[in-house]
């Protein structure tokens, strides 16, 4: 693989009854969580909740555990966990992405897919992800960001 490598953000965002929110990405022609690249002068938890908002209309908010916290400094939220995955693109060719991967909460918006990359967008049940065509480790990694984030919401 190529040695190119881009920096993304994603957000496996959860309602109340443990859905995640997925969207049927056009140029992939997989069900995934929300996600893209990072644009300059944004932080990744920022470009994740732009993601999030763009892709499906759904505002959202990072769930995160405590963080440190000084007047002098920012803290940005940590990810849930980072991936680092091979990506085929038209324009760009084979590169790779290493993802940002947040979860997060919907707190306001109607579910509006973004027609121009998305073609639909939906609410799924972990037990629903196997109906899906989804990337290989998607179930598992929504069952864990479930697991991890019950103490949390």
């Amino acid at each position: 693989m190529t040695g190119i490598r881009h920096f993304t953000a994603s957000a496996i965002v959860l309602d109340d009854n443990d859905r995640a929110l997925l969207v049927h990405h056009n140029k992939i022609g997989l069900w995934l969580y929300p996600g893209g690249h990072i644009d300059p002068n944004e932080d990744p938890a920022q470009a994740a909740l732009r993601e999030v908002r763009e892709e499906t209309g759904i505002h959202a908010e990072v769930v995160t555990e405590h963080q440190f916290t000084h007047p002098a400094v920012a803290t940005v939220p940590a990810p849930f966990t980072i991936l680092e995955m091979d990506v085929q693109d038209a324009k760009v060719g084979p590169h790779r992405h290493i993802d940002l991967v947040y979860v997060c909460r919907p707190v306001a918006g109607d579910l509006t897919p973004q027609q121009a990359e998305v073609a639909a967008a939906r609410w799924v049940s972990a037990a629903d992800l196997a109906e899906l065509r989804t990337p290989a480790e998607l179930p598992a990694l929504i069952a864990e960001a479930i697991r991890w984030a019950k103490p949390l919401r």
